[in-house]
């Protein structure tokens, strides 16, 4: 994501370029580039000149849609994850739990309020916005 918002302005970007840069594989991008394509953060164009743009505006997304898109937990211990939660036997019990559970809503915070953009600025210009 970081990569197409810092393409130009909807100028469709083939997969193939992305992964090229990125040095990933175009089969693992196809599956990522599909959860977010069904989430509505990208679009597509087909046929020559085809590829991947974003499909608003960086500021508007933020990185937890992003993270959701693609199945990423926020959580740091999975008890207090609620999509991939599992039991712990000690979880009634546990003296840290609840400060598990505080600290996944400090992440939770976070990742709400970073952008896109805030992120692809930082990428450009090596540091914070």
């Amino acid at each position: 994501m970081v990569d197409l918002a810092s393409q130009p302005k909807r100028k469709p970007i083939p997969l193939v370029e992305i992964a090229k840069r990125q040095n990933v594989k175009v089969k693992y991008l196809e599956q990522i580039f599909l959860n977010l394509h069904r989430a509505g953060l990208i679009k597509s164009k087909k046929g020559p000149g085809g590829g991947y743009f974003i499909a608003k505006n960086p500021k508007l997304i933020k990185v937890s849609e992003i993270m959701e898109a693609v199945g990423e937990s926020k959580a740091p211990v999975f008890c207090v994850d609620k999509k991939k939660y599992r039991q712990c036997p000690r979880m009634r019990r546990c003296p840290t739990r609840p400060y598990w559970a505080k600290l996944k809503e400090v992440i939770d915070g976070f990742f709400n309020t970073l952008s896109l953009y805030e992120i692809s600025k930082m990428h450009k210009h090596g540091k914070p916005v």
